[in-house]
């Protein structure tokens, strides 16, 4: 990122460079071009010519100070239409029961089916759905645009399996998201028995954004670290944030009598 970022700013240094080598060099190309000799049928004395010159450069100079303002203008509106329009996204990880049983949640949130979990609806009984837990994560978006799109999620899970760890990789791909919709998550290895102990280690969370940009959330739950960096954008490698997360223990206030549904 440095590098591109250096290489850019040379390059901008360069050009300024060279147009004020030109600047400077332009009196004398002047003096030695046009005014040294004259061509037939021009008319005026060199000092009117002179006079035109100095004019002429002095619009010169104010068009390309006007132009460089309002380029620069251009470009601080554009970022901040960027960073004003930017979609965020939150995840969370918990323990709750299959189906969500019992959980409240926005009438218009989902939950992905995994094949893990697909397997697990059909061995657990329906009247067990309520005392059986499992690790999700929800993933909601916020922001001012309505949507994020080409949203897809990795994974990466380790558990106990016959007093041994083993591990798993979940790669999905989710879609479009709307705005103050949950997603859920369920995290449950084809290989585990229902009640196994898992343990998120890293989530990779990719989504586009209505302005463009392609964004990366990553979340370490082994270094407790969460970052959020540009894959495709005008600062590609742009780093937006990048902290350490306090754990706290949260849950869901069931309100909902899930048994009728």
């Amino acid at each position: 990122m440095c590098r591109n970022v250096m290489q850019g700013g040379d390059g901008l240094k360069n050009k300024y460079a060279l147009f004020i080598i030109l600047l400077l060099a332009a009196p004398i190309l002047i003096n030695y071009g046009l005014l040294s000799w004259r061509a037939p049928g021009v008319q005026g004395t060199s000092e009117a010519w002179i006079g035109f010159f100095a004019n002429f450069l002095g619009l010169i100079g104010a068009v390309f100070i006007a132009f460089y303002q309002f380029r620069k203008q251009k470009e601080k509106e554009d970022e901040q239409d960027r960073v004003n329009n930017r979609s965020f996204v939150v995840i969370h990880d918990f323990n709750a029961t299959l189906m969500l049983v019992g959980v409240v949640t926005n009438e218009n949130s989902r939950i992905i089916l995994t094949p893990w979990y697909e397997i697990l609806r059909k061995t657990v009984k329906k009247e067990k759905y309520g005392t059986t837990k499992i690790p999700y994560l929800k993933v909601s978006h916020f922001g001012n645009p309505p949507i994020i799109t080409d949203c897809s999620i990795k994974a990466r899970i380790r558990y106990i399996e016959k007093n041994d760890y083993k591990i798993d990789e979940l790669d999905i791909s989710i879609g479009v998201i709307e705005r103050d919709v949950e997603v859920f998550i369920p995290f449950t290895p084809l290989e585990a028995d229902p009640g196994t102990k898992i343990f998120i280690e890293e989530v990779t969370f990719d989504y586009s954004t209505l302005k463009g940009e392609r964004l990366r959330i990553t979340r370490d739950f082994e270094k407790n670290t969460e970052r959020l960096e540009v894959l495709h954008g005008k600062i590609k490698g742009e780093i937006i944030y990048e902290h350490k997360m306090k754990s706290a223990n949260w849950v869901y206030p069931s309100k909902i009598d899930h048994s009728k549904i």
